[in-house]
């Protein structure tokens, strides 16, 4: 076991020395001065002082040497927020982003030094995090968000770190993709429900991403100069993967938002918070007794219908937004029905 001797005065060398070795205190402290360089550690053994000295003295002189006295007092949560006010201005949502990195700063391991911090500690993070119902997809998140942080503070805010600690843990994998979509009966009682909201642009939310595809923050961030009327067609300028599009729109589509009321800002959606209409869109679900259905399974429903009109792959991709052909058939559900149903019509 080794402390790190913080700032040791210039008097605890002798001048001519490089390297002094003395005992204090039943304990080995050994001071080395070179080219600058004045560094002092103190160990429990003669030994290990011998040996960090010669080993600390070579990559001096062979200037590999990386001063990392720092890391013994910087905690987690001291990095962190050194990655957060280096990149909140170039985040989309700063303040989800804020968010994340004070959860992260107000957890246990936040109080480790960089020093200790290894990836036994990051394993029981992951564990932790899970045992507490955390999804996966949240846990690789929160791990992503350390990693990075750590990737930053070597690479542009030249802090001493020898590696990257969550590069040796396993991340928890995914469950399958969601395949929930609605039945016409479903669909037609949910619509039904939402005209009646007290958000009065539910129904045409709805229906807008079934007939876009588009994600939530995509709809709500669209702006009518973003719309060409006259060609039908929409640019989403502020997407999941910062890639923008432009996608098609359907009369549906098209009529929908000519009907939606003018805002000050231009946008189709005058939102008041995602909180807010969360709990608005789970009140018009459980009216109708539409069970485990979320906002975004609107793109399933909506990829599924474009599927079964014969879109093909690459057509549902340049509409959605995704970057695969897999991820395209984890939105695109074909149910055994409809196979049956093409089967017989030939």
């Amino acid at each position: 076991m080794l402390t790190v001797v913080v700032g040791v005065s210039s008097t605890a060398f002798k001048t001519e020395e490089k390297m002094h070795l003395r005992k204090r205190n039943n304990k080995w402290q050994c001071l080395i001065n070179y080219k600058g360089y004045r560094i002092g550690k103190t160990f429990i053994r003669k030994q290990e002082a011998q040996k960090w000295a010669l080993k600390t003295k070579t990559q001096l002189e062979s200037n590999s040497f990386q001063d990392t006295s720092c890391l013994a007092t910087m905690k987690l949560k001291d990095l962190l927020k050194l990655y957060h006010d280096k990149y909140k201005s170039k985040t989309r949502r700063p303040k989800q982003f804020q968010y994340e990195i004070n959860l992260l700063c107000r957890q246990s391991i936040g109080n480790i030094t960089l020093l200790k911090l290894n990836s036994s500690h990051i394993a029981e993070f992951r564990d932790e995090k899970l045992g507490a119902g955390k999804s996966p997809s949240t846990v690789k998140k929160y791990l992503g968000i350390i990693s990075r942080a750590f990737n930053i503070g070597k690479k542009e805010l030249s802090l001493p770190l020898q590696s990257n600690p969550v590069s040796l843990v396993t991340k928890p994998s995914e469950p399958p993709g969601r395949d929930r979509i609605l039945s016409d009966k479903e669909l037609k009682q949910l619509l039904e429900t939402a005209s009646k909201s007290t958000i009065y642009y539910m129904r045409e939310l709805i229906v807008l991403g079934i007939e876009t595809l588009c994600r939530r923050g995509e709809l709500l961030n669209l702006k009518r100069s973003d719309v060409d009327y006259h060609n039908r067609t929409a640019h989403i300028k502020v997407t999941k993967n910062n890639i923008p599009r432009t996608i098609g729109l359907s009369s549906l589509a098209t009529s929908t938002l000519q009907a939606l009321p003018l805002t000050i800002d231009g946008r189709f959606i005058n939102l008041g918070s995602i909180g807010g209409f969360e709990k608005a869109f789970k009140r018009c679900v459980k009216k109708v007794n539409i069970r485990d259905f979320h906002f975004h399974d609107l793109r399933h429903l909506g990829a599924t219908k474009l599927a079964k009109q014969g879109w093909t792959t690459l057509e549902l991709a340049a509409q959605g937004g995704w970057k695969s052909s897999n991820m395209v058939k984890r939105y695109a559900n074909i149910d055994a029905e409809y196979l049956a149903k093409k089967l017989n019509q030939s």
